[in-house]
């Protein structure tokens, strides 16, 4: 009778562990595929964060964010996607747009540009992730 049991919690557990790593490594749907909830210029949306935090963290935080800016400048993050920074008119900080996987393009500083993406909040820059650049 103990093995019984023994062997449905094992299966339990192996069916568990199967779904979760499943679900873990399930992949996200393409931002390019998804509708915008805002639409704003770099400019207002560092404006928004810069005058109330905390408002803009309820307004904006985990929504899909369209923001249109300058480039400002180019680098790549950690694992080699590039990150961009949208002019917000600010001294002290802009908008960066972290480009989802795979997506490449010719970007060049000074160019007005629009992205899609997760806006993540504020640091030092209002961040949105998994970006994707709309036509």
């Amino acid at each position: 009778m103990k093995k019984w049991i023994f062997l449905i919690l094992a299966i339990g557990l192996v069916a568990g562990l199967a779904i979760g790593y499943y679900m873990y490594n399930e992949p996200l749907e393409g931002m390019d595929s998804q509708e915008a909830e805002i639409t704003i210029s770099a400019k207002d949306l560092y404006a928004s964060f810069d005058t109330d935090e905390a408002n803009a963290n309820a307004t904006f935080l985990g929504k899909v964010v369209e923001v249109s800016g300058e480039i400002q400048t180019i680098s790549d993050t950690e694992e080699g996607q590039p990150s961009i920074l949208l002019d917000a008119g600010g001294m002290m900080g802009g908008v960066i747009c972290r480009l989802d996987q795979g997506i490449t393009g010719s970007f060049s500083v000074g160019q007005n540009i629009t992205f899609r993406g997760e806006c993540t909040g504020k640091l030092m820059d209002v961040e949105l992730a998994r970006c994707v650049p709309v036509e």
